[in-house]
């Protein structure tokens, strides 16, 4: 059985798979590698070793060789994976439950990249089962294969094995009301000064305003931060990583993020906390730091703020049980549709490489506020009357 192992080697952590007599598997390693150097996100390598693993482990179970596959072997794969690692040939008297769609589809994806990359740098022929070109709308037979630029020179590379969405439902959100009992749990203002930890008051009010995702928060540093001494403060999100904390800006893109005056007293506050609590800091270290817990000055992990969750479901068992930061970044996209944003702007704010992941996330927005400016028939037929 074919494993997935974490390495790590001084601050580089990383993923291999092992095989049966826990060697690392070189073809695999290769992909791996390649991925690695072209930046790809850790969590992108691990996802792709866990899928590789899986399907080395039915290929050493079936006694089949790597390099003669076939699209029949995929879609048993596919199956596989979505019957819990059953033995697709056996009838199950008690099936699992299924898995996600998703999970399969990131496996499947990361067994087409593998080949594809094998087809380029050493000849494979298994890819050219997996893919059609497509030129003109017209599908020509599994035997044209092109390169990964085919698509420049007219066409393109499809999948003869798609990915399946599952059913679209939307995307999860806490209302103002439930942010206002998260922050105010985290530390109030009473009587003059801050009761609680104000740091978590701050990284809360700071995902809901701006929509950075919980590692771009906990990635930034001071010299980020820019606040407003007659200008609009704003924020910096920077291509960064830290392997240590498992976290890195995704897509690496740098933008920026303007940002009101209530949230950045609140960071300004937050610094004379620091100097309080006579923590020495410069522009380069990080915002939020471990103040109570772990040691003391460094980083903060996700996993603190995690256990932090957990506690607070404790507290408020009402709120919904599995919230979580990444809540508060569909929260602020899904206020500033409502609020008429235009989608083009909303997507450089998330940082959302391509505006396609914005309309299919936040489709049931714009699709209920369209159809609620459509049933004021008397405004619309008026419209009509005067456009003639």
């Amino acid at each position: 059985m074919a494993v997935r192992q974490r390495v790590v080697a001084g601050d580089e952590v990383t993923h291999v798979v092992l095989d049966r007599e826990w060697k690392v598997i070189a073809p695999i390693e290769d992909y791996l590698e390649y991925l690695r150097q072209e930046q790809y996100s850790p969590h992108t390598v691990r996802s792709y070793a866990g899928g590789l693993a899986s399907w080395w482990t039915l290929l050493e179970q079936r006694g089949q060789d790597w390099r003669h596959v076939g699209v029949d072997d995929l879609a048993r794969f596919a199956r596989r994976l979505r019957d819990r690692g059953s033995d697709p040939t056996v009838l199950a008297l008690r099936p699992s439950k299924p898995a996600a769609t998703s999970t399969v589809g990131s496996a499947v994806t990361a067994v087409l990249g593998f080949y594809r990359y094998h087809a380029i740098v050493g000849g494979v022929p298994a890819a050219r089962q997996f893919y059609v070109h497509v030129t003109g709308g017209t599908m020509q037979s599994r035997s044209q294969y092109a390169s990964f630029l085919g698509h420049i020179g007219g066409g393109q590379d499809r999948r003869v094995i798609g990915r399946r969405r599952g059913p679209s439902t939307p995307a999860p959100l806490l209302s103002p009301q439930q942010i206002a009992v998260i922050k105010d749990d985290a530390a109030r203002f009473e009587d003059g000064n801050w009761l609680g930890d104000l740091r978590f008051r701050l990284l809360w009010s700071l995902l809901e305003e701006t929509g950075v995702r919980i590692a771009e928060a906990l990635l930034m540093r001071h010299r980020d931060w820019q606040p407003g001494t007659g200008t609009t403060a704003f924020i910096e999100v920077e291509p960064r990583e830290d392997l240590r904390r498992r976290l890195r800006v995704k897509n690496q893109h740098f933008r920026r993020i303007y940002v009101g005056d209530e949230l950045d007293d609140l960071y300004g506050e937050y610094l004379f906390l620091l100097a309080e609590h006579g923590f020495q800091f410069d522009d380069d270290d990080p915002i939020f730091i471990n103040f109570y817990r772990g040691q003391i000055g460094r980083p903060l992990r996700a996993e603190t703020v995690y256990d932090w969750i957990e506690g607070f479901k404790r507290r408020h068992p009402l709120l919904p049980a599995e919230w979580t930061p990444h809540w508060f970044r569909h929260f602020h996209a899904t206020a500033l549709l409502l609020a008429g944003i235009p989608p083009h702007v909303v997507q450089r704010r998330l940082g959302h490489q391509d505006i396609n992941t914005l309309m299919r996330t936040y489709a049931h927005v714009t699709d209920d506020a369209e159809m609620r400016a459509a049933a004021d028939w008397k405004m619309l037929i008026q419209r009509w009357g005067a456009a003639a």
